[in-house]
Protein backbone atom coordinates (compact mmCIF):
# COMPACT_ATOMS: atom_id res chain seq x y z
CA UNK A 1 0.00 0.00 0.00
CA UNK A 2 2.99 2.41 0.67
CA UNK A 3 4.52 1.85 -2.51
CA UNK A 4 1.07 2.69 -4.15
CA UNK A 5 0.70 5.77 -2.47
CA UNK A 6 3.40 7.70 -4.46
CA UNK A 7 2.05 6.51 -7.91
CA UNK A 8 -1.35 7.33 -7.24
CA UNK A 9 -0.71 11.06 -6.33
CA UNK A 10 1.51 10.99 -9.19
CA UNK A 11 -1.64 9.87 -11.75
CA UNK A 12 -3.55 12.27 -10.15
CA UNK A 13 -1.95 15.55 -10.43
CA UNK A 14 -1.53 14.41 -13.91
CA UNK A 15 -4.98 14.65 -14.56
CA UNK A 16 -5.51 18.18 -14.68
CA UNK A 17 -2.87 18.66 -17.47
CA UNK A 18 -4.43 16.05 -19.76
CA UNK A 19 -8.05 17.14 -19.00
CA UNK A 20 -6.57 21.07 -20.39
CA UNK A 21 -4.77 19.00 -23.52
CA UNK A 22 -8.55 17.25 -24.37
CA UNK A 23 -10.33 18.70 -26.85
CA UNK A 24 -13.51 21.00 -26.18
CA UNK A 25 -15.93 18.11 -27.17
CA UNK A 26 -15.21 14.03 -27.50
CA UNK A 27 -18.45 12.11 -28.46
CA UNK A 28 -18.69 8.33 -28.66
CA UNK A 29 -21.73 7.50 -31.04
CA UNK A 30 -23.12 5.13 -33.12
CA UNK A 31 -25.79 2.33 -34.16
CA UNK A 32 -26.39 -0.93 -34.21
CA UNK A 33 -29.42 -2.82 -36.40
CA UNK A 34 -30.69 -6.48 -36.43
CA UNK A 35 -33.46 -8.56 -37.88
CA UNK A 36 -34.50 -11.11 -40.21
CA UNK A 37 -34.50 -11.17 -44.55
CA UNK A 38 -35.97 -13.56 -46.56
CA UNK A 39 -35.29 -14.16 -50.34
CA UNK A 40 -36.37 -16.31 -52.94
CA UNK A 41 -34.40 -18.03 -55.91
CA UNK A 42 -31.10 -17.63 -53.77
CA UNK A 43 -29.95 -20.87 -55.66
CA UNK A 44 -30.27 -22.84 -58.73
CA UNK A 45 -33.06 -25.05 -57.29
CA UNK A 46 -35.30 -22.21 -56.56
CA UNK A 47 -34.90 -22.46 -53.08
CA UNK A 48 -35.67 -19.74 -50.37
CA UNK A 49 -33.37 -18.51 -47.60
CA UNK A 50 -33.88 -16.77 -44.02
CA UNK A 51 -30.98 -14.82 -42.75
CA UNK A 52 -30.37 -12.95 -39.48
CA UNK A 53 -29.44 -9.47 -41.13
CA UNK A 54 -26.84 -7.11 -39.93
CA UNK A 55 -26.85 -3.33 -40.90
CA UNK A 56 -30.09 -3.80 -43.14
CA UNK A 57 -31.44 -0.74 -42.56
CA UNK A 58 -28.77 1.42 -41.62
CA UNK A 59 -24.69 0.37 -41.39
CA UNK A 60 -23.80 -0.79 -37.86
CA UNK A 61 -20.59 1.23 -36.49
CA UNK A 62 -18.91 2.50 -33.41
CA UNK A 63 -17.10 5.84 -33.75
CA UNK A 64 -15.75 8.79 -32.01
CA UNK A 65 -15.40 12.51 -33.05
CA UNK A 66 -14.16 15.53 -31.57
CA UNK A 67 -13.83 19.07 -32.15
CA UNK A 68 -11.74 22.55 -30.25
CA UNK A 69 -12.53 25.78 -31.09
CA UNK A 70 -8.82 26.97 -31.67
CA UNK A 71 -10.26 31.04 -31.48
CA UNK A 72 -11.16 33.60 -34.42
CA UNK A 73 -13.63 31.34 -35.64
CA UNK A 74 -10.60 27.78 -36.67
CA UNK A 75 -11.69 24.21 -35.31
CA UNK A 76 -9.98 21.48 -35.53
CA UNK A 77 -11.94 18.47 -35.88
CA UNK A 78 -11.61 14.75 -36.00
CA UNK A 79 -13.63 11.70 -36.87
CA UNK A 80 -12.81 7.80 -36.56
CA UNK A 81 -15.60 5.35 -37.22
CA UNK A 82 -15.26 1.36 -37.39
CA UNK A 83 -18.35 -0.79 -38.77
CA UNK A 84 -19.26 -4.18 -37.56
CA UNK A 85 -22.10 -6.99 -37.89
CA UNK A 86 -24.58 -7.11 -34.83
CA UNK A 87 -25.48 -11.03 -36.01
CA UNK A 88 -21.89 -12.02 -34.96
CA UNK A 89 -19.44 -9.10 -33.54
CA UNK A 90 -17.25 -9.26 -35.81
CA UNK A 91 -15.24 -6.03 -37.43
CA UNK A 92 -17.04 -5.13 -40.28
CA UNK A 93 -14.54 -5.59 -42.79
CA UNK A 94 -12.72 -7.43 -45.19
CA UNK A 95 -8.68 -5.99 -44.71
CA UNK A 96 -8.18 -5.91 -41.10
CA UNK A 97 -8.85 -2.21 -41.03
CA UNK A 98 -10.04 -1.06 -37.45
CA UNK A 99 -11.44 2.23 -38.91
CA UNK A 100 -12.38 1.12 -42.36
CA UNK A 101 -15.34 3.31 -42.45
CA UNK A 102 -13.67 6.94 -41.38
CA UNK A 103 -9.86 8.03 -39.88
CA UNK A 104 -10.17 12.18 -40.88
CA UNK A 105 -8.89 15.14 -39.56
CA UNK A 106 -9.41 18.75 -40.62
CA UNK A 107 -9.76 22.28 -39.54
CA UNK A 108 -12.47 24.38 -40.32
CA UNK A 109 -14.41 27.96 -39.99
CA UNK A 110 -17.08 30.15 -41.99
CA UNK A 111 -15.33 29.20 -45.03
CA UNK A 112 -16.06 25.59 -44.84
CA UNK A 113 -13.50 22.98 -43.82
CA UNK A 114 -10.47 20.29 -45.43
CA UNK A 115 -10.02 17.04 -43.80
CA UNK A 116 -7.30 14.78 -44.73
CA UNK A 117 -7.72 10.44 -44.62
CA UNK A 118 -10.26 8.14 -45.39
CA UNK A 119 -13.22 9.46 -46.26
CA UNK A 120 -16.45 8.99 -48.12
CA UNK A 121 -16.41 10.53 -51.95
CA UNK A 122 -18.13 12.82 -52.99
CA UNK A 123 -19.57 10.69 -55.39
CA UNK A 124 -21.01 9.01 -52.67
CA UNK A 125 -22.13 11.43 -50.54
CA UNK A 126 -23.99 13.01 -54.25
CA UNK A 127 -25.30 9.90 -54.51
CA UNK A 128 -26.70 9.68 -50.63
CA UNK A 129 -28.37 13.02 -50.87
CA UNK A 130 -30.72 12.09 -54.51
CA UNK A 131 -31.42 8.70 -53.18
CA UNK A 132 -35.09 7.82 -52.40
CA UNK A 133 -34.43 6.04 -49.69
CA UNK A 134 -31.37 8.12 -48.37
CA UNK A 135 -28.59 5.32 -48.73
CA UNK A 136 -30.59 2.82 -46.43
CA UNK A 137 -30.78 -0.60 -47.18
CA UNK A 138 -26.91 -0.36 -48.32
CA UNK A 139 -26.62 -4.29 -48.84
CA UNK A 140 -30.02 -4.41 -51.35
CA UNK A 141 -29.35 -0.82 -53.37
CA UNK A 142 -27.13 -0.60 -55.92
CA UNK A 143 -26.27 2.71 -55.24
CA UNK A 144 -24.92 2.60 -52.18
CA UNK A 145 -21.96 0.22 -50.78
CA UNK A 146 -21.71 -1.81 -53.55
CA UNK A 147 -22.96 -5.05 -52.20
CA UNK A 148 -26.33 -4.28 -54.18
CA UNK A 149 -25.85 -5.06 -57.57
CA UNK A 150 -24.50 -8.14 -59.07
CA UNK A 151 -21.75 -7.32 -61.17
CA UNK A 152 -19.52 -9.92 -63.35
CA UNK A 153 -16.42 -11.26 -62.20
CA UNK A 154 -14.74 -9.36 -65.04
CA UNK A 155 -16.09 -6.17 -64.00
CA UNK A 156 -15.12 -6.35 -60.65
CA UNK A 157 -11.50 -7.00 -62.41
CA UNK A 158 -11.36 -4.20 -64.37
CA UNK A 159 -12.52 -1.92 -61.24
CA UNK A 160 -15.46 -1.25 -61.68
CA UNK A 161 -17.83 -0.59 -58.15
CA UNK A 162 -21.38 -1.84 -58.09
CA UNK A 163 -22.52 1.75 -56.83
CA UNK A 164 -21.79 3.12 -60.23
CA UNK A 165 -19.29 5.61 -59.36
CA UNK A 166 -15.33 5.76 -57.95
CA UNK A 167 -16.36 4.03 -55.04
CA UNK A 168 -17.21 4.77 -51.79
CA UNK A 169 -14.52 6.32 -49.65
CA UNK A 170 -11.10 6.61 -50.90
CA UNK A 171 -7.63 6.41 -48.84
CA UNK A 172 -5.10 9.63 -48.84
CA UNK A 173 -7.99 11.57 -49.15
CA UNK A 174 -8.05 15.64 -49.11
CA UNK A 175 -11.79 17.20 -49.24
CA UNK A 176 -13.20 20.37 -49.13
CA UNK A 177 -16.78 21.22 -47.81
CA UNK A 178 -18.55 24.45 -48.05
CA UNK A 179 -22.01 25.00 -46.85
CA UNK A 180 -23.48 28.33 -48.03
CA UNK A 181 -27.25 28.82 -46.98
CA UNK A 182 -28.76 25.88 -49.14
CA UNK A 183 -25.78 25.62 -51.47
CA UNK A 184 -23.05 22.83 -50.46
CA UNK A 185 -19.55 22.07 -52.69
CA UNK A 186 -17.48 19.68 -52.40
CA UNK A 187 -13.67 18.80 -53.81
CA UNK A 188 -11.36 16.35 -53.33
CA UNK A 189 -7.72 15.17 -54.08
CA UNK A 190 -7.31 11.04 -53.32
CA UNK A 191 -3.15 10.68 -53.56
CA UNK A 192 -2.04 7.67 -55.46
CA UNK A 193 1.31 7.41 -53.43
CA UNK A 194 3.19 5.49 -56.12
CA UNK A 195 7.12 7.07 -56.71
CA UNK A 196 7.48 8.36 -59.72
CA UNK A 197 3.97 8.76 -61.05
CA UNK A 198 1.96 11.13 -59.20
CA UNK A 199 -1.24 10.31 -61.40
CA UNK A 200 -1.47 6.36 -60.99
CA UNK A 201 -3.84 5.74 -58.01
CA UNK A 202 -5.00 8.99 -57.78
CA UNK A 203 -8.45 10.32 -58.27
CA UNK A 204 -9.88 14.30 -58.29
CA UNK A 205 -13.55 15.05 -57.67
CA UNK A 206 -16.14 18.10 -57.78
CA UNK A 207 -19.69 18.15 -56.29
CA UNK A 208 -22.37 20.31 -55.29
CA UNK A 209 -25.91 19.99 -53.57
CA UNK A 210 -28.55 22.21 -53.25
CA UNK A 211 -31.47 21.85 -50.49
CA UNK A 212 -33.85 24.55 -51.26
CA UNK A 213 -37.35 25.08 -49.75
CA UNK A 214 -38.52 22.95 -52.77
CA UNK A 215 -36.17 22.29 -54.93
CA UNK A 216 -33.46 19.88 -54.77
CA UNK A 217 -30.14 19.36 -56.93
CA UNK A 218 -26.91 17.35 -56.66
CA UNK A 219 -23.99 16.72 -59.32
CA UNK A 220 -20.56 15.41 -58.97
CA UNK A 221 -17.78 14.02 -61.47
CA UNK A 222 -14.44 12.11 -60.35
CA UNK A 223 -11.90 10.96 -62.50
CA UNK A 224 -9.39 8.46 -61.18
CA UNK A 225 -6.86 6.48 -62.60
CA UNK A 226 -5.53 2.86 -61.61
CA UNK A 227 -2.35 1.70 -60.39
CA UNK A 228 -1.76 0.39 -63.80
CA UNK A 229 -2.56 3.97 -65.56
CA UNK A 230 -6.23 3.51 -67.09
CA UNK A 231 -9.02 5.70 -66.73
CA UNK A 232 -12.17 5.86 -64.52
CA UNK A 233 -14.51 8.43 -65.00
CA UNK A 234 -17.57 8.41 -62.75
CA UNK A 235 -20.70 11.41 -62.62
CA UNK A 236 -23.97 11.51 -60.57
CA UNK A 237 -26.65 13.63 -61.09
CA UNK A 238 -29.99 14.59 -60.59
CA UNK A 239 -32.79 16.52 -58.71
CA UNK A 240 -36.32 16.63 -56.47
CA UNK A 241 -38.86 18.45 -54.78
CA UNK A 242 -40.48 18.71 -51.46
CA UNK A 243 -44.10 19.50 -51.24
CA UNK A 244 -45.53 19.35 -47.80
CA UNK A 245 -44.88 15.74 -46.79
CA UNK A 246 -43.49 14.17 -49.92
CA UNK A 247 -40.66 13.95 -51.41
CA UNK A 248 -39.63 13.10 -54.71
CA UNK A 249 -35.85 11.93 -56.05
CA UNK A 250 -35.27 11.17 -59.34
CA UNK A 251 -31.08 11.18 -60.48
CA UNK A 252 -29.03 9.07 -63.04
CA UNK A 253 -25.43 7.43 -61.76
CA UNK A 254 -22.86 6.09 -64.41
CA UNK A 255 -19.12 4.72 -64.61
CA UNK A 256 -16.91 3.78 -66.99
CA UNK A 257 -13.68 2.39 -66.84
CA UNK A 258 -10.86 1.78 -69.28
CA UNK A 259 -8.71 -2.13 -69.51
CA UNK A 260 -5.25 -2.90 -71.11
CA UNK A 261 -7.34 -6.53 -72.71
CA UNK A 262 -10.99 -6.14 -72.47
CA UNK A 263 -11.87 -3.15 -73.60
CA UNK A 264 -14.30 -0.84 -71.93
CA UNK A 265 -16.77 -1.46 -69.31
CA UNK A 266 -19.86 0.88 -68.12
CA UNK A 267 -22.20 0.40 -65.51
CA UNK A 268 -24.94 2.91 -65.24
CA UNK A 269 -28.03 3.04 -62.19
CA UNK A 270 -31.18 5.57 -63.47
CA UNK A 271 -33.05 5.89 -59.95
CA UNK A 272 -36.43 7.86 -58.70
CA UNK A 273 -38.58 7.39 -55.83
CA UNK A 274 -41.23 9.16 -53.79
CA UNK A 275 -41.33 9.36 -49.88
CA UNK A 276 -44.20 10.20 -47.53
CA UNK A 277 -44.13 11.33 -44.40
CA UNK A 278 -47.35 9.88 -42.73
CA UNK A 279 -46.61 11.10 -39.32
CA UNK A 280 -44.46 12.41 -37.02
CA UNK A 281 -43.34 8.72 -36.21
CA UNK A 282 -44.39 6.94 -39.55
CA UNK A 283 -42.38 7.70 -43.44
CA UNK A 284 -42.86 5.45 -46.25
CA UNK A 285 -40.79 5.12 -49.11
CA UNK A 286 -41.40 3.41 -53.01
CA UNK A 287 -38.29 3.58 -55.51
CA UNK A 288 -36.77 1.97 -58.55
CA UNK A 289 -33.23 1.51 -59.75
CA UNK A 290 -32.29 0.06 -62.99
CA UNK A 291 -28.77 -0.71 -63.49
CA UNK A 292 -27.61 -1.37 -66.98
CA UNK A 293 -23.72 -2.95 -67.26
CA UNK A 294 -22.64 -3.37 -71.23
CA UNK A 295 -18.68 -4.59 -71.75
CA UNK A 296 -16.89 -6.14 -74.76
CA UNK A 297 -17.86 -9.46 -73.30
CA UNK A 298 -21.75 -9.03 -73.08
CA UNK A 299 -24.22 -6.49 -70.92
CA UNK A 300 -26.93 -7.29 -68.58
CA UNK A 301 -29.51 -5.45 -66.68
CA UNK A 302 -31.14 -5.48 -63.29
CA UNK A 303 -33.95 -3.92 -62.15
CA UNK A 304 -35.24 -3.05 -58.17
CA UNK A 305 -38.30 -1.98 -57.07
CA UNK A 306 -39.15 -1.43 -53.77
CA UNK A 307 -41.24 -0.30 -50.86
CA UNK A 308 -40.18 0.39 -47.30
CA UNK A 309 -41.75 1.82 -44.12
CA UNK A 310 -40.01 3.21 -40.95
CA UNK A 311 -41.82 3.64 -37.46
CA UNK A 312 -39.75 6.25 -34.86
CA UNK A 313 -40.44 4.62 -31.42
CA UNK A 314 -38.05 8.08 -30.61
CA UNK A 315 -35.15 10.04 -32.46
CA UNK A 316 -32.99 7.22 -31.38
CA UNK A 317 -35.23 4.15 -32.31
CA UNK A 318 -37.27 2.39 -35.00
CA UNK A 319 -38.92 -0.21 -36.21
CA UNK A 320 -38.34 -1.20 -40.04
CA UNK A 321 -39.77 -3.39 -42.77
CA UNK A 322 -39.50 -3.48 -46.92
CA UNK A 323 -40.13 -5.41 -49.59
CA UNK A 324 -38.11 -6.15 -52.82
CA UNK A 325 -38.18 -7.57 -55.85
CA UNK A 326 -35.10 -7.75 -58.56
CA UNK A 327 -35.26 -8.94 -62.41
CA UNK A 328 -31.89 -9.77 -63.81
CA UNK A 329 -31.03 -9.80 -67.73
CA UNK A 330 -27.83 -10.60 -69.60
CA UNK A 331 -24.41 -10.64 -67.69
CA UNK A 332 -26.34 -9.32 -64.82
CA UNK A 333 -27.91 -12.72 -63.72
CA UNK A 334 -26.56 -13.98 -60.84
CA UNK A 335 -24.94 -16.97 -59.87
CA UNK A 336 -28.14 -18.88 -59.02
CA UNK A 337 -28.86 -18.37 -62.71
CA UNK A 338 -32.21 -17.12 -61.62
CA UNK A 339 -33.41 -14.06 -63.77
CA UNK A 340 -35.46 -12.59 -60.43
CA UNK A 341 -36.02 -12.77 -56.94
CA UNK A 342 -38.11 -11.48 -53.83
CA UNK A 343 -36.95 -10.19 -50.69
CA UNK A 344 -38.72 -8.83 -47.67
CA UNK A 345 -36.85 -7.19 -44.41
CA UNK A 346 -37.91 -6.92 -40.92
CA UNK A 347 -35.45 -5.16 -37.87
CA UNK A 348 -35.10 -2.52 -35.75
CA UNK A 349 -32.37 0.10 -35.43
CA UNK A 350 -30.54 2.36 -32.12
CA UNK A 351 -28.36 4.72 -32.73
CA UNK A 352 -26.62 6.75 -29.55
Amino acid sequence: MKTQAPLMLALAAMLPAAACAAPASVQIYGTIDGGLRYQTNVDAAGSGLLTASSGNYFSNRLGFRGREDLGNGLNAHFQLESGFRSDTGELDNTNNTLFNRTAAVGLGGDWGAIDVGRQYTVGFRTERFLDPFEHHYTPIIPLASGAGTTLPAAARTAGLSASSNSGTRFNNDVQYTGTFGGLTLRAEYALGEIAGDAGKGSAQGLAFSYSGSTLLAAADYIHKETTTGFANDSFTAGGGFRWKAVTVKAGVSRERQETANAGTYRNETRFGGVSYKVSRALDLTAAIYRSEYDSATGAGSRQLSMVGAAYYFSKTTNLYAEFDVNRYTGALIPASKQTSQRGVSLGVMHAF
